[in-house]
């Protein structure tokens, strides 16, 4: 009985954290510094890049064609046109890849916020992807 009251009570206090909207995106215009990286994810169709800094905020780095093999890669470094690390990525910068054939490089076209939306669009693009590969 008290099992099942005590879970009950944990229900209801982590219920309005659950239901809560995902908060908007920053109004400020991306900038994702090269020294804040904290890890990446790839995107299915390997034309864009999910990285997230240190502060958690999550970037989404499009490239101008596909980027292939980035998936196979546990690290990537970034190129920008700034001077230092504090430079923001942004279009015409490349992110690096090593390759046993030699580096490759992929221009970036655009960054900008990762969405819900967008979470939501990669999630349908990964299953659209597996069930045509079944």
């Amino acid at each position: 009985m008290t099992r099942s009251l005590l879970a009950a009570g944990f229900l209801l206090i982590a219920l309005p954290a659950i239901a809560q909207p995902a908060p908007p995106p920053p109004s400020e215009p991306p900038c994702l510094r090269q020294r804040n990286i904290y890890d990446f994810k790839t995107v299915p169709g390997n034309r864009s890049l999910i990285v997230t800094d240190l502060a958690r905020k999550r970037y989404r780095l499009n490239f101008i064609g596909v980027c292939y093999n980035l998936q196979h890669h546990l690290t990537l470094g970034f190129r920008t046109r700034g001077v230092g690390t504090l430079s923001c990525v942004e279009r015409g910068d490349s992110v690096l890849q090593n390759d046993l054939v030699g580096p490759q490089q992929c221009i970036v076209q655009s960054v900008e916020y990762q969405t819900v939306a967008l979470d939501k669009a990669d999630l349908a693009a990964a299953a659209a992807l597996k069930a045509k590969n079944k």
